[in-house]
């Protein structure tokens, strides 16, 4: 979504921040970082309109900004009870024209170690005991090694929070803080991106074709279908949603079974929508083997979960590649 358009191109949708945090992005935040920040509002996917008050034991949130336009970054560390999380969330884009949300409008989440929750808590009391509040580092484009610039928020129980923004992010406390966690979220660029966003599809892909083998192609073909998926089978009208996916395996053999294996994934650039493709062997309760190659259409829910739209078969290669032979043979009841 764009944010620009979402949250200030109405009055009506600037005027329903909270009123504190709406101040408080003035006072402190840059005019380069708001419109990222502005993406972590919303409670209903996992925002935080202040860091200020949370019943949290730490927590911190950067805004990571590439001067020349990039992957925009909001990064969210909280510790409760212990246990250190980070929520992420991405934007394509340029400081001047605005920022994209990446994907969906949940954040990633990664939950850290012991030795990483530690390491943020001492760079966040280092940021804090040595580094200045305000904005502080050049405007000058071209003397920024990391070409990045960089807004922090860290907060402990009911004070407010310490803030800091910084013009290039280079060596100091603030910004080797702000380093570290962009270092652990990932998705730092394009590149890490797209890679992540189709190791995800991959991930997904191999469990449909595990639930396949667990539970059989009909009821796994339902667990990861959106409700108006497609199901296409040569030589027939396509079949919809979750009674066009029951008609489809209406007349297999309850002894039937349909292996897979995926070999690779795109996404697309807003990285909401994204495909698989792979090799496939249906072997019949009579022992019929019958190869494919497919191709899986998937698209994001509003919660970031990825569900298959559409799934598209055609006739494979003469036999089974011994990868996928060799899955079937051990599935084999």
């Amino acid at each position: 979504m764009r944010l620009t358009a979402l949250f200030c191109g109405l009055a009506i949708a600037c005027a329903a921040l909270p009123q504190a945090f709406a101040q408080s992005l003035g006072q402190t935040a840059p005019p380069w970082a708001r419109e990222a920040l502005q993406g972590d509002l919303s409670a209903v996917s996992g925002g935080r309109a202040s860091l200020a008050g949370l019943p949290l034991e730490a927590a911190v949130r950067v805004t990571l900004v590439p001067r020349d336009g990039g992957v925009a970054r909001v990064i969210r560390f909280e510790v409760d009870d212990g246990k250190a999380t980070i929520a992420l969330r991405r934007f394509t884009g340029h400081p001047q024209q605005g920022w994209w949300m990446w994907g969906p409008d949940t954040p990633a989440y990664l939950d850290l170690t012991e030795a990483q929750r530690d390491e943020i808590i001492a760079l966040s009391q280092t940021a804090i005991r040595f580094g200045r509040t305000g904005l502080a580092g050049s405007d000058d484009t071209t003397n920024c090694p990391s070409g990045e610039a960089a807004f922090v928020e860290i907060a402990q129980g009911a004070g407010s929070p310490f803030t800091a923004g910084r013009g290039c992010v280079q060596g100091d406390g603030v910004s080797l803080l702000a380093l570290r966690l962009s270092a652990l979220a990932g998705s730092r660029d394009e590149g890490e991106l797209i890679e992540a966003a189709q190791a995800e599809l991959m991930q997904v892909d191999r469990a449909f074709a595990e639930a396949s083998e667990k539970d059989g192609a009909q009821a796994a073909f339902q667990a990861f279908a959106r409700e108006d998926a497609l199901l296409f089978n040569p030589g027939q009208r396509p079949f919809e949603g979750a009674a066009g996916i029951d008609a489809r395996f209406s007349e297999w053999h309850p002894d039937a079974r349909l292996f897979w294996v995926p070999r690779g994934a795109r996404v697309s650039t807003r990285g909401d929508m994204g495909w698989t493709w792979g090799e496939g062997l249906y072997i019949s309760d009579t022992g019929e083997r019958l190869t494919s190659w497919y191709v899986s259409v998937w698209g994001r829910d509003i919660d970031g979960v990825w569900k298959w739209v559409a799934d598209i078969g055609q006739r494979g290669p003469r036999s089974p590649s011994p990868d996928l032979e060799l899955r079937a043979q051990n599935a084999q009841p």
